[in-house]
């Protein structure tokens, strides 16, 4: 039986990352995920979960992450959400990729990575609560 969704809501805690990418990988391997389509999903949970933890909480409030996943056919659909501080990830300006490294803005690559390697992208505020969508590639060959 191939394992079609997997829904985790966890703590805005770090020291939660081991157990959610152990689940990603289960996950990823019950759903006979390609090893790219796997590194996809991981990378782009890492990067919005570590940016919700780093910068949703700036007073230091406990919240809630959800993570969910769900296979289609030809697609692997991503729902990331926080009731963390409203941000619009996708709003932010592409990172400078031409200047040299000391001329260069800190910050912004990992959200323009993940933009370059979804199919789609999408940001809503809902219910108090930081909503990501994305679309990656099931067979990322």
């Amino acid at each position: 039986m191939t394992l079609r969704e997997m829904d985790v809501r966890l703590p805005n805690d770090l020291s939660q990352m081991p157990a959610l990418v152990a689940r990603l990988d289960s996950f990823a391997e019950a759903a006979d995920l390609s090893p790219k389509a796997t590194h996809r999903l991981q990378l782009a949970v890492d990067e919005f979960v570590n940016n919700a933890v780093d910068y949703g909480y700036p007073d230091g409030r406990p919240g809630e992450i959800g993570v969910q996943v769900r296979c289609a056919d030809d697609s692997v659909e991503l729902t990331l959400s926080d009731d963390g501080d409203p941000f619009d990830p996708f709003t932010a300006p592409s990172p400078d990729l031409d200047g040299t490294l000391d001329e260069r803005r800190i910050g912004g690559l990992g959200v323009h990575l993940i933009r370059t390697l979804a199919r789609s992208f999408a940001y809503r505020r809902e219910n108090g609560r930081n909503v990501v969508t994305l679309s990656l590639a099931r067979d990322a060959a």
